[in-house]
């Protein structure tokens, strides 16, 4: 019995995560930058501010979270073509999916640091780390449709 209900438990908190999911979407559609080229949307205001990493992937799964590579390729377009579109990456200090294993296996979570002049990654913050400032771009596959309209 106690298994059964720790099953339905984790269902109904799987869709739980989506409902939220979609309420996100729904309420933050002018705050989301269509980059057709690339196939995906992301966030222009970090969300989930105030809150650790560990509170943050109780919301969304990390495969939504903008990582540091994605992060900066937008930043280096940005500076070379068009910085008005990415703008928004500057004077930001985001989370990011950490990218080395071994600090990761040690329980450090990444950020990356943004102002005007550099960047800086690091995979050495204290899993309890969290700001008001402090929080994640969310990034999500641009569906057919969504692609084909912004061509």
């Amino acid at each position: 019995m106690t298994k059964k209900l720790k099953e339905q438990i984790k269902k109904k908190e799987e869709e739980l995560k989506e409902l939220k999911a979609k309420l996100r979407e729904e309420s933050e559609k002018d705050i989301w930058l269509e980059i057709p080229e690339r196939g995906i949307k992301i966030t222009t205001k970090l969300q989930f501010t105030g809150k650790t990493y560990s509170k943050i992937l109780k919301e969304v799964d990390e495969s939504e979270i903008a990582d540091y590579k994605l992060l900066q390729e937008l930043r280096n377009e940005g500076f070379k073509s068009n910085w008005e579109k990415y703008k928004f990456l500057e004077d930001t200090w985001a989370f990011v999916p950490n990218p080395d294993e071994v600090s990761k296996a040690n329980g450090y979570v990444a950020g990356f640091i943004v102002d005007s002049d550099d960047a800086d990654l690091g995979c050495c913050w204290d899993s309890d780390c969290s700001d008001s400032t402090l929080g994640v771009f969310l990034v999500k596959k641009l569906k057919t449709n969504e692609s084909k309209k912004n061509k």
